[in-house]
């Protein structure tokens, strides 16, 4: 199974709000690098990720997550 970010969704969700990456790690007490990773498609990550990017663009994992088999 694998997990991926649905980063197109993030992305439009970020630029809809006006919200950075930058934000996104501020907001959720991630690294930015963390959260650059996850946006560029490289890797989840730790599992503080995906919550951040929910928290700050006020979405739900089930919105943004994507499993694959």
């Amino acid at each position: 199974m694998k997990v991926k970010l649905d980063t197109r969704k993030v992305y439009f969700t970020m630029a809809e709000r006006g919200v950075t990456a930058t934000e996104i790690a501020k907001q959720g007490g991630v690294s930015q690098q963390a959260v650059s990773n996850a946006l560029n498609g490289n890797r989840i990550g730790k599992t503080k990720v995906v919550p951040a990017i929910c928290k700050a663009l006020d979405l739900s994992a089930k919105d943004i997550v994507i499993i694959e088999d």
